[in-house]
């Protein structure tokens, strides 16, 4: 579509994810045990709805196959987390001005076909971590997010790691509490009980509220990205089958109650948002061409299709 004037952002995205959608959906059509997962890959997010209401952003509907492989439903799943953290901090406005961590915590990398029994090691880890002394002492809560991605010098193996958003009392950074990169790494290798020595990387928040809570949102959606290149038949096919039942977002400490207990709007009052924002709107519609790849309007698809 050459217009792009009153197209939400939202479908200049897919229009970017889309292709990466089609090539894991013919990884997952060419085996026949995965071939039902394929075709639900390939038809999401295929018909866009785009309504444009006077006086108001234009808004997009479609169909999401929320497969956790699905570059545009992982995409959709970190928007509606950070979506979640807004909703967070909107909730708990003391949270910005709490002190907050960044911590990656890694491990060596695995085969595909040892990533399950990988993330376990690195579950009991992260138990015995934050069993620790300090750890009790200093963190009041936080997320945690698990995040795989290809090896960057072994590209057949798996590379799974955690990153923590960690709210801390501000103790942690005076005298005897503090913690630096070095004892982190040492706190981390101790609770792993592995004979390696693994990575670490730390990062300290700093900024007014506003900043602070800008930070851990974008954070968050960094933790959730969609992997940036669409991996060989062999490594998605595996990772997917070791993955399954396991969770990518944990929140602990008062998160876990705070993310649990926020208020959703009521439906009545979406269904009434819904019929005021519905007046005199005008819907335009779109289909994925896998030819053009890209999304074309009904006319557009008569003048490809010629």
């Amino acid at each position: 579509m050459d217009n792009e004037q009153g197209v939400p952002k939202h479908f200049i995205k897919l229009r970017e994810l889309k292709p990466k959608a089609e090539k894991v959906a013919r990884i997952f059509l060419a085996d026949y045990a995965t071939h039902h997962d394929g075709v639900r890959i390939k038809a999401c997010a295929s018909r866009i709805q785009i309504n444009k209401h006077p006086g108001h952003s234009p808004t997009m509907t479609t169909w999401y196959c929320k497969h956790r492989q699905c570059p545009v439903c992982q995409w959709r799943k970190s928007l509606k987390t950070c979506s979640k953290m807004h909703q967070l901090f909107d909730c708990y406005p003391e949270l910005k001005e709490r002190k907050w961590l960044y911590l990656t915590l890694t491990v060596r990398n695995c085969m595909p076909e040892d990533l399950r029994r990988t993330i376990q090691k690195m579950n009991k880890g992260f138990q015995r971590l934050s069993r620790q002394a300090f750890w009790k002492k200093n963190v009041i809560g936080g997320v945690r997010f698990l995040e795989v991605t290809v090896g960057k010098s072994e590209i057949e193996s798996a590379h799974p790691h955690f990153h923590c958003l960690l709210s801390v009392r501000p103790s942690m950074f005076q005298g005897k509490n503090y913690m630096s990169l070095e004892q982190w790494l040492e706190a981390w290798e101790k609770a792993l009980q592995e004979t390696y020595t693994p990575e670490v990387n730390i990062r300290r928040f700093q900024g007014s509220p506003e900043d602070i809570r800008r930070q851990v949102i974008d954070r968050t959606g960094y933790s959730m990205k969609p992997l940036k290149m669409v991996p060989d038949a062999h490594w998605l096919m595996n990772t997917t089958y070791e993955l399954r039942g396991l969770r990518l977002f944990e929140p602990f400490g008062d998160l876990r109650e705070k993310l649990s207990g926020l208020d959703h709007l009521k439906k009545s009052e979406v269904v009434r948002d819904a019929e005021h924002i519905t007046k005199e709107e005008v819907e335009m519609h779109y289909k994925w061409h896998p030819g053009c790849r890209t999304y074309l309007s009904e006319d557009e698809r008569n003048i490809a299709d010629t």
